[in-house]
């Protein structure tokens, strides 16, 4: 099975202007926005900001994937009702809220896809591989195995010293991903979110509009 990375398509032609959601119809304050910027710690209701009172911009066009400035695609997607009731035919490694868009006085209903940052908790560690990569000159190092996600870390680091590496320019990128559930949509560590090839299909001959997809190079597979 292939997978892609999913992209937010930023083509003024698509979507006019970027990114189409920005503000707000309540104050930051009232709307708790500064919860956004905690979005990994939200484990209830009260964890939440309002999600009912974003404002498309002016000049700004309607898609089924909305570009925003409240969130990045490793975190989160808005998406449109239509999107939603595709997604929700697939195995989606996330949980789906609603949310409100408004077009001037128009309120629209719309999703919003939030998912744990690179899907860490699914990732099997032990049974991963990954590789040295200088992403300055695409040079490839060793192949390297990691017990945990600090583990990682302390390789990264390991890493950048050996090679004497100020700029930060190497790290290690996955080249063999075991998850221990089966989904055809996850966040992929240092990849954002991806899909395998049915649901980059049902997009796509579903006219779903505002996504964009890169081919991945590396190795999936499910426990």
């Amino acid at each position: 099975m292939k997978y892609f990375k999913i992209i937010q398509n930023t083509d003024s032609k698509i979507i006019g202007k970027y990114p189409q959601v920005k503000d707000l119809k309540i104050n930051f304050h009232e709307a708790r926005a500064s919860q956004w910027g905690k979005i990994d710690e939200w484990k209830s209701d009260d964890d939440i900001p309002d999600l009912n009172n974003f404002l498309l911009q002016t000049k700004s066009k309607l898609t089924d994937l909305i570009s925003n400035s409240f969130i990045i695609v490793s975190d989160g997607l808005f998406i449109s009702e239509r999107c939603k009731e595709i997604f929700e035919k697939f195995k989606v490694n996330g949980n789906f809220y609603n949310a409100t868009i408004y077009k001037l006085d128009e309120k629209l209903s719309y999703c919003f896809l939030k998912y744990e940052y690179g899907g860490l908790s699914n990732i099997i560690w032990e049974k991963s591989e990954f590789i040295e990569y200088n992403i300055n000159t695409l040079e490839f190092g060793n192949i390297v195995l990691v017990k945990n996600f600090k583990d990682y870390k302390e390789k990264v680091d390991s890493l950048r010293i050996s090679k004497n590496d100020d700029m930060a320019l190497w790290n290690l990128f996955p080249k063999l991903i075991r998850i221990n559930k089966k989904y055809d949509m996850t966040p992929m560590f240092k990849y954002g979110l991806i899909c395998n090839e049915n649901v980059k299909n049902a997009i796509e001959e579903n006219h779903l509009t505002g996504f964009l997809f890169e081919p991945l190079d590396i190795e999936i597979s499910f426990e």
